[in-house]
């Protein structure tokens, strides 16, 4: 480690402008993480952050909430057979206006019961409440939009009125922000829509999966296989992480020749070192360890840029970065450097130190 700690400090030049490669390259991969982690929550968020742990529905609903449809006379059944909590939920995408404006905005309605566990805690204002008629907490884009607690937004198919009477966070519905209404609000609106509508729910859920239920014409499925039914999640995360770890492999792989080459580039120091006695042990170690310090301070300035980036960009773009996600990038880019740095290993066991002492090439 001394040595290889030696000779980065003598060659700063060359280790210096593959560090800025490796940088470069890493914030490309890791800034597409974080667009790979943003876009699945833009989808997925609205059910990943329900305190819940799984969902009753429709068995032909195929995993599917929004054509599900379970009876108020189904609850009753679900609530016989299960010790835990159980809440109802509704979910349906419109568009929403300011009172001031005919400008429409995307919307998904989550309806919730106010006294159940799936009512949001608000970051600003107040959560939903049943004593608070035709109220709506709304997802943190809103804000974005000029909407403020205490304004009055209109439900555009219904022209139903509705207070906002708090904003919570990460609540996304198929990339549309979401807003919680109360059942008896969701059902008002419905109403307005079509006359004839009859209260039912899309599904209900469970706060954990303690108990199964064995209702005929429901079906039970967890929230990890709600979310990958969900319209586009599963293709979208497939595609966009294989070309992410597809770049994290060939940043590698170019980190790798870029050290190839420039250990070619000391063949003969090499050479003398093996003719006074170093093993090809201690070069290994030598090289794995060059190569090892190069690339994790690289990935590690690479990180710190894109964490700095991340808490700068506006808060309409799709991009979280997992912590979980970034260590594992970064250890998969240090193995396979690591990895690649045997290709050097191999032609510097190769190395005759008889012909480079001897001058012959």
């Amino acid at each position: 480690m001394r040595l290889a700690l030696k000779d980065l400090k003598h060659n700063v030049r060359h280790y210096l402008l593959v560090t800025i490669i490796i940088v470069l390259l890493m914030f490309m991969v890791l800034f597409l993480s974080g667009l790979v982690d943003g876009l699945g929550r833009a989808v997925s968020s609205g059910i990943e952050q329900l305190p819940a742990d799984g969902f009753v529905l429709k068995e032909d609903a195929e995993c599917l909430i929004t054509v599900s449809s379970v009876t108020e006379e189904e609850l009753l059944s679900v609530e016989s057979q299960v010790d835990t909590k159980v809440a109802t939920l509704d979910i349906f995408r419109t568009f929403l206006e300011k009172k001031s404006s005919d400008e429409k905005i995307d919307i998904t309605y989550f309806a919730v019961n106010p006294e159940d566990f799936l009512n949001p805690e608000a970051y600003l204002g107040k959560k939903l409440s049943a004593q608070d008629e035709n109220s709506i907490v709304l997802d943190d884009d809103f804000e974005a939009e000029g909407i403020q607690v205490g304004d009055i937004v209109v439900d555009s198919a219904s022209g139903l009125e509705l207070k906002v009477t708090g904003f919570t966070k990460d609540q996304m519905y198929g990339h549309i922000p979401i807003g919680f209404v109360s059942v008896e609000t969701f059902r008002s609106i419905m109403q307005g829509i079509n006359p004839n509508y009859q209260p039912k729910y899309h599904a209900f859920a469970l706060k954990d999966m303690s108990d199964k239920v064995n209702i005929k014409g429901l079906e039970t499925y967890t929230k990890a296989e709600i979310i990958d039914e969900l319209p586009g999640y599963k293709a979208e995360q497939m595609t966009i992480k294989m070309v992410d770890w597809m770049l994290v492999f060939i940043t590698a792989v170019i980190i790798g020749i870029f050290f190839f080459v420039i250990n070619m580039q000391k063949e003969k120091e090499f050479g003398v070192l093996k003719a006074i006695g170093v093993s090809m042990g201690e070069l290994a170690t030598f090289i794995a360890c060059e190569v090892g310090t190069v690339a994790l301070i690289g990935a590690l300035i690479a990180a710190a840029l894109v964490g700095m980036m991340a808490r700068a960009l506006p808060g309409t773009m799709p991009f979280y970065l997992q912590t979980g996600n970034v260590i594992l990038i970064l250890c998969a880019f240090i193995l396979i450097s690591l990895f690649g740095s045997l290709f050097s290993i191999v032609k510097v066991a190769k190395i005759d130190p008889a012909g480079i002492i001897g001058g012959d090439n």
